[in-house]
């Protein structure tokens, strides 16, 4: 049965609140919510496996085609791994964050409206706004939608934004340790330029880290200045 029920076609509109827009109507919005790209991620019948399977999946996708790269061409000399993967798993894990704040905005807003004892509306705009009470068997159904379909997902939205966040903060730590053990030379920095000047010493690090190319090769936009990266060869 319960499999049936699953499966069953549901409703694209709700009875009562006939003064209000069909489309901001509260049960309304719960039924297209959970039609919206990425907002059934985090439904009863996904559950906390499927939203998880899925946040993994952009989580691998993106570290790999789109994070990694760019913290490669950050760290561009070698032996800077651990810098590379902890700066894209920053990166990586914020988007993730995004993602989960913003279906916890939506599903946070579809209960508020389910649970409030009014339904506020827009006629045509911002302008002309007004509002419906709801009715006793109105107020019901909806807090019994609320109690049975959106709480829980709320409930589990929650916990995982928190927990992504505080992987999140984890990865920023992480990364500044990672940096602070190896930093990253930066020859350009104007400030560096100066100490190069008055500094011998730092002046032959910069050159041993060059590895006697000109200290262009390793930026692609100082390559790129200097006529393609003459002399990198």
């Amino acid at each position: 049965m319960a499999q049936e029920d699953e499966f069953a076609p549901r409703p694209e509109t709700s009875f009562g609140a006939d003064g209000v827009p069909e489309g901001q109507r509260p049960v309304n919005e719960f039924l297209d919510v959970t039609s919206q790209p990425m907002f059934g991620w985090a439904s009863l019948e996904t559950g906390s496996k499927g939203l998880l399977t899925r946040l993994v999946t952009v989580y691998s996708v993106l570290f790999f085609t789109v994070c990694y790269p760019i913290a490669g061409a950050t760290f561009t000399q070698d032996g800077y791994l651990l810098q590379k993967i902890t700066a894209a798993n920053v990166g990586d894990l914020f988007v993730a964050l995004m993602i989960l704040l913003r279906i916890f905005s939506g599903w946070s807003y579809v209960g508020s409206r389910l649970n409030s004892n009014v339904i506020e509306y827009e006629e045509t705009g911002w302008y002309d706004g007004d509002f419906e009470t709801k009715s006793p068997s109105e107020k019901l159904r909806d807090e019994l939608l609320y109690e049975e379909k959106v709480e829980p997902v709320v409930d589990r939205l929650k916990l995982f934004t928190i927990s992504a966040a505080g992987l999140w903060v984890a990865s920023c730590i992480g990364y500044n340790v990672a940096l602070s053990a190896k930093p990253l030379f930066n020859e350009y920095d104007p400030a560096m330029l100066e100490r190069l000047r008055a500094d011998d010493k730092l002046a032959d690090v910069a050159a041993q880290q060059s590895g006697g190319k000109p200290t262009y090769c390793d930026n692609r936009y100082y390559r790129a200045v200097a006529n393609g990266g003459q002399g990198c060869n």
